[in-house]
């Protein structure tokens, strides 16, 4: 191999390595909707076939603005060994425009739902922006699901 083919390689290795080290770190935010000033509601309808439709409705993204994604995440019971929790399941739930609200709809199994939060990310905090940094408020939906408006049949 000639000197210019390694000079080459050890240059592509210099920018390749470090890129792929660089990873960002997302932190839980513990303070309430009202502290970040959050405007959302949350909806559960079971559907009383072991599934139900979970509807978030984003009306003021408060402290978070710009917010980034709105994710479903699920939980898995099972510990990895650096000692965090496994997922599931992390999806991105489609946020559209409904009267000057942001709203996504998901509609998954009610098993599912009672382990599941929504996550409203951003890389932001009261307008500044950290490098390599994100964070994210939580809604868990199990206390949700619980009490969730079920379809009724006509008798």
């Amino acid at each position: 191999m000639s000197r210019t083919a390694r000079i080459f390689l050890v240059m592509i290795a210099a920018i390749a390595i470090p890129a792929s080290c660089a990873l960002a770190l997302g932190f839980r935010l513990r303070e309430s909707k009202e502290e970040l000033n959050l405007k959302y509601d949350v909806s559960v309808y079971d559907h009383n076939t072991g599934r139900v439709t979970v509807t978030f409705t984003l009306k003021d993204e408060g402290r978070l603005k710009p917010i980034s994604s709105v994710d479903l995440h699920i939980s898995s019971d099972e510990q990895h060994d650096s000692g965090g929790f496994k997922s599931d399941l992390t999806m991105s739930m489609a946020l559209r425009e409904v009267e000057g609200n942001q709203v996504a709809r998901i509609h998954i199994r009610k098993d599912w739902a009672e382990r599941a939060e929504i996550q409203i990310k951003t890389g932001h905090l009261d307008g500044k922006q950290e490098p390599l940094t994100w964070y994210y408020h939580a809604v868990p939906l199990k206390d949700l699901v619980s009490r969730a408006e079920r379809f009724k049949t006509v008798e």
